[in-house]
């Protein structure tokens, strides 16, 4: 017995080794797959599923296989807008801070001490941090950045008790950041990278692309949004693909990861093609007999990782131009990408570097600080409602409600805005009734590409 039991340790514990060697770490880059055949693949079914992609409003998918780029189709180097995928950041912060004994998520908010305008009753702050992370709070309160159907669809405040409902409330998602600054004493951005843009090595990821988003008339508690690449998001999905280690570092705790992406929650409503939710992470049912749980962001925004295949799908839609890509799409195109399996992955691939999509920008000169003053001010747009264009550092920046942009000047009154790509022009006016005002050029295809803001 004694024997068998040494024997059956030293089994499982080769097979622990074999499972880990074939996954590799992306170090400053990623390699590639010079033939997809060495990771199983047919070639001609993975074109099936590209032209899937390209037939759609996607802007980019990128298809990573034991840490290394199966395909990358689109725009996988330039900066979207994470939309709701930033909930998915903030459960990896909130297991790493309670394995660190920084929150205690059994908490309510009582304890916690955590209102908002108006006051929460008492029933309400009986939620806790676990049922804020189900969204499962009960508290129906107005939430900075909530999209319209999700504000219409609110329930009656009082409606649920804690814990009784699943709502998908931005109100749930976004106290969450001002609880864990409140207990850990550090702020979400810094630490976010610290604690995971670091260790994974991002490539195109620093504070300037992440914002605050308050709207204090609604809520006291600010959404925190991210934009961020989708060779920087695979990263992500390849730690928690990873259980939450790289390389020989434990950076999110294993048994929160399997917590967090094991149904909570089914009875989901409208929701309820997705599958389950559990906390900040849905689970999907099962494609082509495929375990998949995902990140979600408004418009097809998208991280999906698939255990039992080795793979991490990172879907990006160009949200600033209004592209949306529905769910069961998003599914078709998994199905197609696990029907594109054929074979057996080799334990040592032929891999080759990564060659990345290039993102063109125009020439850039340089303007004086008094010309750039000329164009501060408030600007309004119809559809997407305040600009605010300031001038820093011999710099302009644009803030809108997703975030802080650079205004990189190609003329005396010409801008290239990036992430964004859409080039800008300052255009004096003398009817007062058009100052401060923003005008876009829409093409035929409802895209937009130009804007104008006249001063």
């Amino acid at each position: 017995m004694k024997y068998s039991l040494i024997y059956l340790f030293l089994f499982l514990a080769g097979t622990c080794l074999v499972a880990q060697s074939q996954m590799d770490f992306p170090k400053d880059d990623w390699k590639a797959y010079k033939n997809v055949a060495d990771a199983g693949y047919s070639a001609a079914k993975l074109d099936a599923a590209k032209t899937l992609f390209e037939n759609s409003q996607a802007a980019g998918l990128l298809i990573v296989h034991r840490g290394r780029v199966l395909a990358s189709w689109g725009e996988t180097t330039r900066r979207f807008m994470c939309a709701s995928i930033r909930k998915s950041f903030m459960n990896a912060l909130i297991g790493i801070a309670a394995e660190k004994g920084k929150m205690d998520l059994d908490k309510s908010l009582a304890q916690l001490n955590i209102d908002d305008i108006g006051q929460l009753t008492a029933i309400e702050k009986g939620a806790t941090v676990k049922q804020l992370l189900a969204a499962r709070s009960g508290v129906y309160h107005a939430a900075a950045f909530s999209p319209r159907n999700m504000a219409r669809n609110l329930p009656a405040r009082g409606s649920h008790k804690p814990g009784d409902f699943w709502f998908y409330n931005n109100w749930d998602f976004n106290t969450l950041v001002t609880i864990f600054e409140q207990e850990t004493g550090q702020r979400v951005f810094p630490t976010f990278q610290k604690w995971i843009a670091e260790p994974l090595r991002l490539s195109d990821f620093s504070l300037d692309h992440t914002y605050y988003c308050h709207e204090p008339d609604k809520s006291a508690h600010p959404a925190y949004l991210f934009r961020m690449s989708a060779r920087d998001m695979a990263r992500f999905g390849h730690l928690f693909l990873n259980n939450g280690r790289w390389e020989d570092q434990q950076i999110v705790p294993e048994n929160w990861i399997k917590r967090s992406t094991s149904p909570i929650s089914k009875d989901l409503g409208h929701f309820a093609p997705r599958g389950a939710y559990g906390y900040l992470w849905w689970v999907s049912r099962p494609i082509a007999g495929t375990n998949m749980y995902f990140a979600s962001g408004s418009g097809g925004q998208r991280v999906a990782v698939l255990p039992e295949a080795d793979l991490v799908l990172v879907h990006v839609v160009n949200s600033y131009q209004f592209r949306n890509v529905d769910h069961q799409a998003f599914v078709k195109l998994v199905e197609t990408i696990l029907a594109a399996r054929e074979g057996t992955a080799k334990g040592k691939p032929q891999l080759q570097a990564m060659n990345w999509p290039e993102i063109t920008k125009p020439a850039t000169t340089h303007l004086a600080p008094e010309v750039l003053r000329r164009y501060e001010g408030d600007y309004q747009h119809r559809r997407l409602g305040r600009f605010r264009v300031s001038a820093a550092e011999n710099k302009l920046k644009l803030e809108l409600r997703v975030g802080i942009y650079d205004m990189l000047p190609t003329g005396p009154d010409t801008f290239y805005i990036p992430d964004i790509d859409v080039p800008a022009t300052f255009r004096e006016t003398s009817e007062p009734s058009r100052k401060g005002q923003v005008d876009s050029i829409v093409d035929d295809n409802r895209i937009v590409t130009q804007i104008f803001l006249n001063y």
